[in-house]
């Protein structure tokens, strides 16, 4: 019986979102963005697209998330434009 090799191939931004999978919180509260995300997005700017943020619902008065919806909504306004070491063009 032959083994065939396998090979999958994930580009720098795949491996980005896969570790934010594993590491964000199942709810966060959008204060928290900026820390869970290296200040790559900040609390006030998701606060101020409205409709255009990610899906939230709200706690009182704090704006909460969902991982697997924010990291879709992420992912549709991420730039895949790298080279292949990685970083951004």
């Amino acid at each position: 019986m032959n083994a065939k090799n396998i090979s999958v191939s994930y580009t720098f931004t795949d491996t980005v979102f896969k570790q934010l999978e594993n590491e964000l919180p199942p709810v966060f509260a959008r204060k928290a963005v900026g820390e869970l995300l290296g200040q790559a997005v900040c609390a006030g700017t998701l606060a101020n697209l409205g409709d255009q943020g990610p899906p939230f619902i709200r706690i009182g008065r704090h704006a909460v998330y969902e991982r697997a919806s924010f990291l879709t909504w992420l992912r549709k306004r991420s730039d895949n434009h790298t080279d292949n070491s990685g970083f951004s063009n």
